[in-house]
């Protein structure tokens, strides 16, 4: 079995020539997502909350909490009693949440008004 093509090789000082790695390798590697979502501006509206859960209650019954799992951005966070802590703000409005949450649909997704919302640094 290889090691990740992102993987300091044996004796380096941890850092990799990009250009040396596949692409594919480049765009899944958890640290380059995050290196680009840092790149990117919010506009928060903080007068309307473009995604909202709609009964915290009923979370509590969902078993597989795949919002948790499945947001790219991290906006939704397990409690310890059971419950889901979600924040909109760094938000990059992909609509994953309305998506996963098939069980009880209890996310209420609609695009931010103009103006707010994310702002790609790469498109």
């Amino acid at each position: 079995m290889s090691p990740h093509p992102l993987a300091p090789s044996p004796g380096s000082s941890g850092e990799r020539d990009l250009a040396a790695v596949p692409r594919r390798a480049r765009i899944l590697d958890p640290a380059a997502i995050e290196r680009k979502l840092a790149l990117n501006t919010y506009n928060v509206d903080a007068a309307r909350a473009h995604i909202r859960i709609i009964d915290h209650e009923v979370c509590l019954h969902c078993v597989r909490q795949q919002c948790i799992n499945c947001c790219p951005a991290n906006c939704y966070v397990p409690a310890d009693d059971g419950r889901v802590i979600f924040s909109y703000e760094g938000c990059v409005e992909c609509g994953t949440c309305r998506i996963v949450c098939n069980e009880f649909r209890n996310v209420e997704w609609t695009y931010p008004r103009g103006g707010f919302g994310i702002q790609y640094r790469y498109g």
